[in-house]
């Protein structure tokens, strides 16, 4: 119940703090998250179909997993957009399994990076939480927020949130 409560004051304070101007069209526009290793392109192809494309950007990993390509059906109200996965074949898990690579310029996606260390005190994300785990849209919401988009999804104890710009 607290971990509900603080989602809901984070998305709640993002909507307060950013201005209410808001993305008029979605159909054929494209947004991005980049970092140095991943790039996640949103794409809304028409009135109800989008496209989320996860890009590693390294060369020696597994082809399976250097582009996942995941399509789903999306209604918008207001400044809020409704996901649905158009392919059920997916498992209902918040993120999609990758096995462990054996990578040198995404080490993240190692098994030695997706193993927690023991610590007394905050649990922090390890490196595969923080830059490897690709979204699985079951059903989810994204919220536009001065003209981005944000996707928030939770990960045990912590969140992980994506902006597209």
């Amino acid at each position: 119940m607290k971990n509900l409560q603080l989602k809901f004051t984070t998305i709640t304070l993002l909507f307060i703090v950013f201005s209410c101007t808001s993305i008029k069209k979605l159909p054929n526009n494209k947004y991005v998250y980049k970092s140095k290793k991943r790039t996640l392109e949103l794409y809304f192809r028409d009135s109800s179909t989008c496209v989320l494309k996860n890009t590693f950007k390294c060369s020696d990993i597994n082809p399976n997993f250097k582009n996942i390509i995941t399509e789903c059906n999306y209604l918008r109200k207001g400044d809020t957009i409704f996901l649905n996965r158009k392919n059920t074949s997916n498992t209902e898990s918040l993120y999609l399994f990758i096995p462990p690579q054996k990578s040198k310029k995404c080490d993240f996606l190692n098994k030695e990076k997706r193993e927690r260390v023991f610590s007394i005190g905050p649990s922090y994300a390890t490196d595969y939480e923080k830059y490897g785990l690709v979204p699985n849209i079951n059903q989810d919401t994204l919220y536009i927020i001065n003209n981005r988009i944000f996707f928030y999804k939770q990960v045990k104890r912590q969140g992980i949130g994506f902006m597209f710009k």
